[in-house]
């Protein structure tokens, strides 16, 4: 580490001297820039007590005991390599986006509570509550299963809040076939019976 990385960091730590969560942002943010570090939410990773996530109510991943069993396994043996995104801390809590089994798991987890001090890291995405949901479903689809009764109740809210049916396959990675299927469900047709759909979805 060359002197002026070394002065800047000494620098830092002598302006914040014992800092708050706020203040820690802003010290992180003088190190990205320091290091000419892309500003990405990883770059701004915090880890909060696992009392303060709160899980969201409207995930349709579900994950089956020999999954779970394997992502135990998986935490105890490489340890934690991606953190939980939440929103904004609001009322003393993190509201969660993505990464309810692993927080689920490690706090069920003596090993890993101990480990871990009883905290998880967690990177903060401050989105409106639509997208908050679409980022759920998001990281989800790239790596897991959604059960349909969920995700259609997640579609279904989509659509009371104005989302058309191009809009949530665009925003949600789904294709007609599967808008379709969804309105089978109780509700879900009416609520699709004017929409037309973009012919790049035909």
């Amino acid at each position: 580490m060359n002197k002026h990385i070394k002065e800047g960091i000494s620098n830092i730590l002598e302006e914040h001297g014992i800092i708050s969560e706020n203040e820690k942002r802003k010290f992180l943010e003088k190190i990205e820039s320091l290091f000419n570090q892309p500003k990405e939410p990883i770059s701004s990773l915090l880890w909060v007590p696992l009392t303060e996530i709160l899980p969201n109510t409207y995930n349709p991943n579900k994950m089956a005991t020999p999954e779970k069993r394997s992502l135990l396994r998986s935490l105890l043996s490489h340890g934690v390599t991606a953190p939980l995104v939440v929103s904004p801390k609001r009322q003393g809590v993190y509201p969660l986006i993505d990464g309810y089994h692993r927080w689920n798991i490690i706090k069920r987890n003596k090993e890993l509570r101990g480990r871990l001090k009883n905290k998880v890291p967690v990177v903060v995405l401050d989105l409106p509550s639509d997208e908050r949901i679409v980022a759920t479903i998001r990281h989800n689809r790239a790596r897991g299963k959604h059960q349909i009764v969920e995700i259609s109740e997640v579609v279904k809210t989509l659509s009371q809040n104005g989302w058309t049916a191009d809009r949530i396959m665009n925003e949600l990675g789904m294709d007609s076939d599967e808008v379709l299927r969804l309105r089978q469900f109780t509700g879900l047709g009416d609520l699709f019976k004017d929409d037309k759909y973009s012919s790049s979805w035909s």
